[in-house]
């Protein structure tokens, strides 16, 4: 833990010092990028534009659940750069490391072309699929995603191609399965996934967008089926976890092929959700249901799971957009309050044992958060949320403070 500390605040000197150079040399506040916060040119020319940008995250987090998760205390969260190169005829590379959690992975790198309506990518990034899952977790009031977070997609290789026709937005791809990493972390952002094995998803999503003045509202409908094959040493089974990252649902799995549940077929996912909101307050209602065939022994059976999540905030001295990005209003800063239920489900032939003993089967979330954002970039939230399993096992409650600095 010292030396993780000590990292964290090596990291907050080198984000800040980078963040006042940058704005001396810009001579301007940081611009949002594609997907991520913030960006500081590094090179422009008629040929290409080099940018870079990125966000740390500091937590203090503390939780109540069994020892089997990561220590309380400090964690560098996120610690991420995105190098961007892009150019004139719409072309462009991204490159996003991050350094967070005591490892260093790669989140995003990938090719892509954007042109009058159309953009595609090619490369290892996150599929265009759910509501909260999509917007970035620099501007989320909650340190953690929600419940149906634990659904959603990791970040894969594949491709994706969208066509944008006045409100509407369509998106179709194809993904491979994500590789795992065995890695000791904290993560809700769909980064380290327990998902191995040989498979592949086909997306499609369906979006619409109505802005008018300072209010808006976003509906979509996501689809992100394929099929999955798993092995003893791999069992392909996607985990299930509390906002917490605490284990709700453990498949069997003894090392033996008798004993061990595997994927063995079909799996997909789908997702309707809409956020609506003005400058002030914003609410957003998801569902999202996972099924996926396994095997236990010699006998096969669907495994269904669901979840639902409704969020709400209210911003004070300071104003809203679209992409969830809080300006404040004064040198004062921005306040923004929120709240948010949870369930999760999970559904199958009872007579086919396939969950481990102390596995749930329903479970209720609830939390609230405060941020005070002194400005654009930077950001201090509080949050409490509490699972409490609807069958056997024990509540959690998670507490997590987090410094958040963007450039």
């Amino acid at each position: 833990m010292v030396s993780r500390t000590a990292g964290a605040w090596l990291a907050v000197w080198l984000v800040c010092a980078s963040t006042q150079l940058g704005a001396q040399a810009a001579g301007r506040s940081p611009v949002r990028t594609d997907d991520e916060r913030g960006r500081l040119d590094l090179a422009v020319g008629d040929e290409m534009r080099v940018s870079l940008g990125g966000y740390l995250q500091v937590d203090g987090r503390w939780n109540s659940g069994p020892q089997n998760r990561a220590p309380d205390g400090l964690l560098l969260r996120r610690a991420r750069l995105v190098f961007d190169a892009a150019r004139p005829n719409g072309w462009h590379v991204r490159l996003q490391p991050d350094f967070g959690q005591g490892r260093v992975q790669v989140q995003d790198a990938f090719v892509g072309w954007r042109g009058r309506g159309i953009a595609a990518r090619l490369g290892r990034f996150r599929p265009a699929f759910g509501t909260e899952r999509m917007q970035s977790s620099s501007t989320l009031l909650f340190p953690e995603r929600s419940i149906v977070n634990t659904l959603m997609p990791s970040r894969s290789i594949g491709g994706q191609v969208s066509l944008e026709r006045r409100a509407f937005t369509l998106v179709a791809g194809a993904f491979r399965t994500p590789l795992r990493s065995d890695a000791p972390v904290v993560d809700t952002d769909g980064d380290i996934s327990a998902t191995t094995g040989v498979g592949y998803d086909l997306l499609a999503r369906l979006g619409w967008r109505r802005v008018r003045g300072s209010a808006y509202t976003d509906l979509q409908a996501s689809l992100l089926a394929g099929e999955e094959d798993g092995t003893i040493e791999a069992p392909a089974v996607a985990r299930l976890l509390s906002v917490g990252q605490l284990q709700l649902v453990a498949f069997r799995n003894d090392g033996s092929a008798a004993g061990t549940v595997v994927a063995n077929g079909a799996r997909g996912r789908s997702s309707a959700g809409a956020v609506a909101g003005n400058a002030r307050v914003m609410a957003g209602l998801e569902a999202v249901k996972q099924w996926q065939e396994v095997q236990l022994a010699s006998s096969r059976t669907p495994l269904r799971s669901t979840a639902l999540s409704l969020r709400s905030a209210v911003v004070f001295n300071g104003a809203r957009d679209v992409n969830q990005e809080i300006t404040p209003r004064s040198v004062r800063g921005a306040i923004e309050v929120g709240a948010r239920l949870g369930l999760l489900q999970v559904r199958h032939d009872p007579a086919i044992r396939v969950l481990a003993t102390g596995s749930v089967r329903e479970a209720h979330t609830g939390g609230m958060a405060l941020s005070w954002i002194p400005t654009s970039s930077t950001r201090l939230s509080a949050s409490v949320d509490v699972t409490a399993p609807s069958f056997g096992g024990r509540h959690e409650q998670v507490a997590v403070v987090r410094w958040q600095q963007a450039f």
